[in-house]
């Protein structure tokens, strides 16, 4: 993968959580659970089966940061191929068919790994949809 594939990719997920967390903040309803969401997290992007692109968020007192690399201390591994990630964060996938469905490379599509500490942290994975993925819009 060249280093402009990998910036556009970088590019594309910061602003796919940039701009689904600002939608989430319009919503009263949600307002709450994103300022208290407090995580720090790996997600590894499976480019190919063996190569994953790695970027960090940092989610604390309502804010959120994503950046390339990993995180030493962190709560959270996630491991999802980069197209199932966007189905899953428009709602074209759920939760549920993201943990028990198969990705191309024959892994589950969404994944996720002990913190640094070796705790599962089962919280944050349960807040995790309630935060990235955008609501339903009613009609």
């Amino acid at each position: 993968m060249e280093e402009s594939e990998k910036e556009n990719l970088y590019l594309t997920f910061k602003g796919a959580i940039a701009s689904i967390i600002e939608d989430k903040l319009r919503n009263p309803k949600n307002v709450k659970l994103i300022k208290e969401f407090k995580a720090k997290f790996n997600l590894g992007l499976q480019i190919e089966e063996d190569y994953y692109f790695w970027l960090n968020i940092v989610a604390e007192n309502g804010g959120y940061s994503l950046e390339r690399g990993k995180l030493e201390d962190y709560d959270l591994v996630v491991l999802v191929v980069p197209e199932d990630l966007l189905y899953w964060l428009n709602r074209q996938n759920s939760t549920i068919h993201m943990v028990t469905k198969k990705n191309k490379f024959g892994y589950k599509k969404f994944r996720f790994k002990k913190s640094s500490l070796g705790k599962r942290n089962p919280g944050i994975l349960l807040k995790l949809p309630k935060v990235l993925v955008l609501d339903k819009i009613k009609q």
